[in-house]
């Protein structure tokens, strides 16, 4: 029978990693002496396999639960769509050093391209900013095929292509395919993504003398990117969060698209987490810590910890009295409509605010479906250089 499943992570050691999941997560599996970028918190890639360490379990990998229980893991619904494919893939990310610039094809030129992946969307959530850190995200306002280009030969490949704004912990940055990003220095995060390592870099910041990427694939790189990148500028970049009240458990969501919706649940009180949908979900606790029963099994998970809660298993979620709150974040595989827009219609958001979990541009699966145009939130470079010089006089104002 299957239960609540904490993971051990696939630890990977890039070039810009350093040693927060030591010093703010103590995560126990983690070298001490080695700085780390990623933990693939849960993962079913290839040889990049997170394990599980509670339970009857304990051991498999999540390729080996995919292989043996199949729909009764996942859920029938997302078994009908995906087969035998785990669609998400949960990481976190210590962003010690700046990350290699890059962005991520669609699905449909993943397949033209022939790659191995599929496309890749992905959204951050910041689970720490440290003073002064900044997320690359987004194509400059005029940026056209040819600028790109010429910034990538004089060496410019980060502020002479993308917006460079500051982050703040608790916000989220939805990163569909096509647009440029690569978060900046001193920052911790939390990424949630198709299950898919697709990418093309412009400037891999030593992942090619580290081994990480082979050189003739980092030389096509940039045409590939310049091809299959999102010339588009919205407001901001930064997603704008729906709260809302779930029998006394604070329930934020976070982003979400037709791959995964991320979600932020508090609670300070036990309660009972139960998905009527036929569908696994993920927690990861990114403050405090709680313990998580169902099927006869218990196991506790603190900050930097995840489970994956398969289908049908109602899981009674216990805060640990010490802190008296825990933070956690949760991803399933939606229906939009199901699950996002008419819920929270229901509890009388507007289109417009719900539109915003979907960031702007081509990325933004919402718009369809709440009778919005694709570029709603679009702006023209005009606009953009207007806001600009806006935000100059204002500061000038008050200086």
């Amino acid at each position: 029978m299957l239960y609540p499943l904490k993971f051990k992570p696939y630890l990977k050691f890039y070039p810009y990693g350093g040693r927060r999941f030591v010093e703010v997560f103590e995560m126990e599996s983690v070298p001490r002496d080695a700085d780390v970028a990623e933990a693939w918190e849960i993962s079913d890639h290839g040889e990049e396999q997170s394990t599980v360490v509670n339970g009857p379990l304990a051991e498999r990998t999540l390729r080996q639960l995919m292989q043996e229980y199949q729909a009764q893991l996942v859920g029938e619904e997302v078994y009908a769509t995906y087969g035998d494919y785990f669609p998400l893939l949960l990481k976190f990310l210590d962003c010690d050093k700046r990350l290699p610039a890059h962005m991520h094809p669609n699905d449909h030129h993943a397949r033209r391209l022939g790659l191995k992946d599929t496309g890749k969307t992905e959204a951050w959530y910041i689970v720490r900013a440290d003073p002064g850190a900044n997320a690359y995200c987004g194509s400059l306002p005029d940026l056209t095929p040819d600028k790109f280009r010429a910034a990538i030969e004089r060496g410019d490949g980060y502020d002479g292509v993308m917006k460079k704004t500051p982050t703040t912990t608790g916000e989220t940055y939805f990163v569909p395919p096509g647009r440029l990003h690569g978060l900046d220095a001193d920052n911790l995060a939390f990424e949630i993504q198709q299950n898919s390592d697709a990418g093309f870099g412009w400037d891999w910041a030593g992942f090619v003398e580290a081994g990480v990427i082979p050189a003739e694939d980092a030389r096509q790189h940039p045409e590939l990117a310049i091809e299959c990148a999102y010339y588009e500028d919205g407001v901001q970049e930064q997603t704008n969060y729906v709260t809302i009240d779930e029998d006394g458990v604070e329930r934020t969501f976070c982003a979400a698209c037709q791959y995964f919706v991320l979600e932020r649940w508090r609670a300070t009180k036990t309660f009972t987490f139960h998905d009527a949908a036929p569908r696994f979900n993920t927690l990861t606790v990114i403050s405090g810590a709680a313990t998580f029963s169902g099927n006869g099994e218990s196991v506790v998970a603190r900050h930097g910890e995840s489970l994956l809660i398969p289908a049908g298993v109602d899981v009674e979620i216990g805060p640990e009295q010490v802190s008296g709150e825990v933070e956690m974040l949760r991803c399933y595989v939606p229906n939009l409509e199901r699950d996002v827009v008419e819920p929270l219609r229901q509890r009388g958001i507007t289109p417009h605010d719900i539109a915003w979990l979907g960031s702007y541009g081509q990325g933004n699966d919402l718009f369809s479906l709440l009778g919005m145009p694709q570029d709603a939130f679009n702006v023209t470079p005009e606009q953009r250089r207007a806001a600009i010089e806006h935000g100059k006089s204002s500061r000038d104002e008050t200086s």
